[in-house]
């Protein structure tokens, strides 16, 4: 009887399987498994600090973009605290704290503060929010605290264009009365070039100074432009300028100004006479020109004028350091608290 042939099974292991060698080893097969396991477990873990680093990236932009529209409507709020502060004495009525709203923003507290008063003093706005974190709650933080402030300085206009080139000392009695009375609209005043024996700040001789804004050779046709229409540059509170000889004169066209509206430069320093003679230039006041008496001694000459209140209302105007007579102004000073105001 012929002899059982052995069967031989030539099945193959099912493929990722683990199958043993004669020699009792693993298949290469099963270790390549082994090993796809772990790169797929060590590339999730290295995944999650990107993913957080991610989410942060996001939040944070969202929270710098919601903090840029805060403070956009903060300094907006801000200038219209500030103009309505001086044309209305009123701090931060509703009609002005609306604009807290501006550019999608949504403070959730907000306050507004002063120093001093509407002729010489601060505004600041400071506003709050809590802007949601959308991705970084996986880091257990549902939001971040935003602010943002603006502070406004008020006070005598630093710089002017279009100035009369006729200056009056800051100290005559006129003007001192003016102010102290608390600008009132309806008086008018005569002021000569000389107020007796003792003239104006006891440094020049008398209470008016024509000035030669530009220290040229200062040509009559030139300082009839400046009386007719202001000196074309900025003037700055603290600047010196030549005086003009001749003084007060029919010569200049001062009569041809008189019914309208002069800005005047106001000096606090004055030193020699005549085409020696300097000013140093301390504010400014604008009034009506009433009359003007411009022939006789220097003693008898005269101009009279009615003192106005005037408002510089935009953001790039110059606050001076100077008192103030009347034309206010205000500037952003300060940002976060910080500035010099």
């Amino acid at each position: 009887m012929p002899a059982m042939s052995e069967r031989v099974d030539k099945r193959t292991p099912s493929r990722g399987a683990a199958a043993t060698r004669d020699d009792g080893s693993i298949s290469c097969c099963a270790a390549a498994a082994r090993d796809d396991g772990s790169i797929v477990a060590l590339a999730a873990i290295m995944l999650v600090p990107l993913v957080l680093g991610l989410a942060i990236v996001v939040d944070s932009g969202r929270v710098w973009a919601e903090r840029a529209a805060l403070q956009n409507a903060v300094e907006v709020t801000a200038a219209k605290a500030a103009s309505t502060w001086i044309r209305t004495n009123t701090v931060c009525p509703a009609s002005v704290t609306s604009f807290l709203s501006v550019d999608d923003a949504t403070p959730v507290s907000s306050s507004c503060t002063t120093t001093g008063n509407w002729r010489q003093g601060t505004l600041t706005v400071n506003a709050t929010d809590a802007s949601p974190l959308f991705f970084s709650g996986l880091l257990a933080r549902s939001s971040s605290t935003i602010t943002a402030s603006t502070t406004v300085k008020i006070g005598s206009a630093g710089s002017l264009i279009g100035v009369w080139p006729v200056a009056l000392c800051e100290t005559h009695p006129s003007l001192l009365a003016w102010k102290n009375a608390g600008f009132p609209l309806n008086n008018s005043h005569t002021i000569t070039l000389q107020s007796g024996p003792t003239s104006c700040g006891n440094n020049v001789g008398g209470n008016w100074g024509v000035l030669d804004f530009n220290g040229g050779s200062n040509s009559t046709t030139e300082t009839i432009n400046w009386v007719q229409n202001g000196y074309a540059e900025a003037l700055d509170v603290g600047d010196v300028v030549l005086g003009s000889p001749g003084g007060l004169t029919s010569s200049i066209g001062i009569d041809t100004m008189i019914g309208k509206t002069v800005l005047i430069a106001l000096f606090n320093q004055a030193l020699a006479s005549g085409s020696n003679a300097n000013y140093r230039i301390s504010g400014f006041v604008r009034a009506v020109l009433l009359g003007a008496r411009l022939t006789g001694a220097a003693a008898s000459r005269s101009l009279t004028v009615r003192f106005e209140t005037a408002i510089v209302d935009r953001e790039s105007a110059s606050v001076g350091g100077g008192s103030n007579f009347g034309y206010t102004t205000w500037a952003i000073c300060a940002y976060d608290n910080k500035g010099v105001c």
